[in-house]
């Protein structure tokens, strides 16, 4: 694989300034395209700090650096020290959880010691996501479950479309579980330390009906549309880490697979950047089906998704294009 230009600029600041093991290089490039670098090292220390500055800049200039510098720290091993300075860890691809962390492992590939690798989900887990609305993503959807159903397949679709929800509309779910997934996270975000939640993920999901089928089709609906649901989704976090030390996704993922053994779980996602949709696919996704029409907008969005996850390596990426 072809070196990029951040992984051959931090190889040759290491060669330049870390000669013992307390000296270490930190760079990273901020989303606004500023070029950030920590150095510790012995060869800083009868320099003064713009004599120190010169030379970094000496470097990147040399390198041909195709951004700016932004912010040079440049100590002595003793200078970091008493600053409470310490290396940070490589980046690690299971902290991924927002957009900003994508954009930012994106931008710093110098910094991933190998490409992200996650362990495959259980149960399988699709996303159906779409940058714009009105693309067919949620009929899309009901039709791959009732289709995955009559061929024997256990199948979950769950609404993750918080702020705009209705899958259980479309698979004229009846009768309505009394509780969502939003009252789920929830009460699992917002309950004191040691109290057991009320709600459990079997009180959250119902049964589609589907004749003929040799499977079955569960749908776990967003919620019930009223002011007190208007008021949970405004306050959750879709990051949000319990005391007992999960995200919510992985707790309902969890259950979900202990309660109904499902063969795949199937998401519709929120359109567009935001922390539902990132969880959608950062978090949840094994794969990911795309839909959108081919205009500009829908271009400038997936090809900034896209280069977003360039470094998930093992996430399968669809596309659908719809009329």
């Amino acid at each position: 694989m072809q070196e990029t230009w951040q992984g051959a600029l931090k190889h040759q600041l290491i060669t330049q300034y870390v000669q013992k093991s307390q000296g270490w290089v930190d760079m990273n490039i901020s989303t606004s395209g500023l070029l950030n670098l920590t150095i510790v090292s012995d060869s800083f220390s009868a320099l003064s700090m713009p004599e120190r500055q010169k030379g970094v800049l000496n470097i990147l200039h040399r390198l041909q650096v195709p951004v700016s510098p932004g912010f040079l720290s440049l100590y002595t091993p003793q200078e970091s020290e008493s600053l409470n300075l310490s290396q940070p860890q490589a980046v690690n691809g299971g902290s991924v959880y927002t957009w900003q962390d994508l954009a930012f492992q994106a931008a710093n590939p110098q910094n991933q010691s190998q490409p992200v690798q996650r362990e495959p989900n259980i149960p399988r887990t699709v996303t159906f996501y779409s940058f714009k609305g009105g693309v067919g993503r949620t009929t899309a959807l009901t039709h791959v479950a009732w289709i995955l159903a009559l061929r024997g397949r256990k199948i979950v679709a769950v609404d993750l479309d918080l702020e705009a929800p209705g899958l259980s509309t479309a698979f004229n779910l009846n009768p309505q579980p009394k509780y969502g997934i939003v009252d789920y996270f929830y009460e699992r975000s917002y309950l004191p330390k040691g109290v057991e939640p009320n709600i459990s993920v079997a009180q959250i999901f119902g049964e589609v009906r589907v004749p003929n089928a040799t499977g079955r089709l569960f749908v776990v609906p967003a919620g019930t549309l009223d002011l007190d649901y208007i008021s949970k989704v405004d306050d959750l976090r879709a990051t949000t880490v319990t005391d007992s030390g999960e995200h919510l996704w992985s707790i309902f993922s969890r259950e979900i697979q202990e309660q109904l053994k499902p063969d795949i779980l199937l998401i519709d996602s929120r359109t567009g950047i935001n922390q539902w949709g990132a969880l959608s696919l950062l978090q949840a996704a094994d794969e990911v089906i795309v839909f959108l029409f081919p205009n500009e907008q829908n271009r400038q969005g997936i090809s900034l998704l896209l280069q977003s996850l360039q470094s998930f390596r093992d996430l399968s990426i669809n596309f659908v294009f719809t009329p």
